[in-house]
């Protein structure tokens, strides 16, 4: 494909996100629109082959990167084979979860839809928490989803996805989104159990969950650094949604999520990773905790539940912060709405580094309200004028 070259600046991607992370001020404040599905809308690809095709999907990322401009993080074509069909069981896998896909439950364009677990058909009852402790997860491995043929095309697919991860990093100077992906054993077991039944279980059976999750924790860690193995890549995505303010205590919060979670982000932090911390829901009440965390690499993308300038009070001499527009924003607000949300969040936030400004992309977003936040930044944005 033949493409306009992308404007010069005088930091690439990778200069600007790594300056950013080390909480000092690069050229401008880093955007980046999380794309997944976006191109399915303005490009000749379906929501399947973004799934399971990583050239046309490598292609669909590159044509939607040159189309607004160029922004600071992507994704690789093909990742998305990796969390939703990769056989190889961490959160996003099919081979435990419950997703319907495009071409296989769904049409070809819809996106994946995981489905929550029912109070009266849970993955696991209560009394499988001694099972897991007695003979480990394989137990649970399902292949309703993923079949023989996913396990027999993975080691290709996974190494067109690695090319395209280098692609990223090398040519274009891109870092990638989530090379690979890990999940504590709270949020893990929430999903096993369905939310409903495991709500209840923090308070019926908190012991079993704390021992359940210091049995796991080792392996669910070696699970995110074998992820990343597999794409070559440089950032592995710590998912956390189930212990904010929108589903538990503090008191619940630091029994028996914290100290799982902290081992398992210090432990990729000290290994040479980049963290993202995937923190969707409301974590306002709860982000002093993460000055625990090692400073450096790792960002925390945040969406429009928890409060950023708070984030930034709190975090903005420890650990740089990612987002966050309302998503709804791209699809029924106008560039004027986008570009002064963008600004009040330069504003408030940009000064001394240690900020990514974006958000999720809706599938049906207007590109010219994803083109602006990435104009926005790119001008209003800049440290030094």
């Amino acid at each position: 494909m033949e493409f306009e070259p992308i404007k010069e600046e005088s930091m690439t991607s990778v200069e600007r996100v790594l300056t950013a992370m080390e909480l000092k001020e690069p050229d401008r404040v880093p955007v980046w629109p999380l794309i997944d599905f976006l191109p399915t809308k303005y490009y000749n690809i379906t929501a399947q082959e973004m799934i399971e095709d990583p050239e046309k999907s490598q292609q669909a990322t590159e044509w939607i990167y040159h189309k607004l401009g160029g922004y600071d993080i992507a994704i690789a074509g093909g990742g998305m084979y990796m969390q939703y069909i990769n056989p190889f069981p961490d959160f996003f896998s099919v081979y435990y979860l419950d997703w319907r896909l495009p071409g296989r439950m769904l049409d070809v364009n819809a996106s994946p839809q995981l489905v929550e677990q029912s109070l009266s058909d849970p993955f696991i009852t209560e009394k499988d928490y001694d099972k897991i402790i007695e003979d480990g997860l394989l137990w649970l491995a399902n292949f309703r989803r993923a079949g023989m043929k996913d396990m027999q095309r993975l080691s290709k697919i996974g190494a067109k996805v690695a090319e395209n991860t280098i692609r990223w990093w090398t040519h274009f100077k891109v870092p990638t989104f989530s090379d690979g992906a890990a999940t504590p054993p709270f949020d893990l077991l929430s999903v096993f159990r369905g939310s409903t039944n495991f709500m209840k279980d923090v308070y019926r059976y908190p012991d079993k969950i704390k021992e359940v999750s210091e049995f796991l924790i080792d392996n669910l860690i070696l699970m995110g650094e074998y992820g990343v193995s597999m794409s070559q890549g440089k950032t592995i995505l710590v998912g956390a949604v189930r212990a904010s303010a929108d589903f538990i205590s503090i008191k619940h919060f630091e029994e028996l999520f914290w100290p799982y979670f902290k081992k398992m982000v210090s432990k990729y932090v000290n290994d040479g990773f980049i963290v993202q911390l995937h923190m969707d829901t409301s974590w306002t009440d709860r982000l002093h905790y993460l000055r625990e965390l090692p400073k450096g690499k790792i960002y925390m993308h945040m969406d429009e539940r928890t409060d950023i300038f708070k984030a930034k009070e709190i975090l903005g001499d420890h650990m740089c912060i990612q987002g966050n527009l309302k998503p709804s924003l791209f699809t029924i607000g106008t560039p004027t709405m986008v570009e002064k949300q963008t600004k009040e969040i330069i504003d408030k936030c940009a000064e001394g580094g240690g900020l990514f400004v974006g958000s999720e992309i809706p599938d049906d977003a207007k590109l010219e309200n994803v083109k602006t936040m990435i104009d926005t930044c790119k001008t209003y944005g800049t440290y030094r004028k």
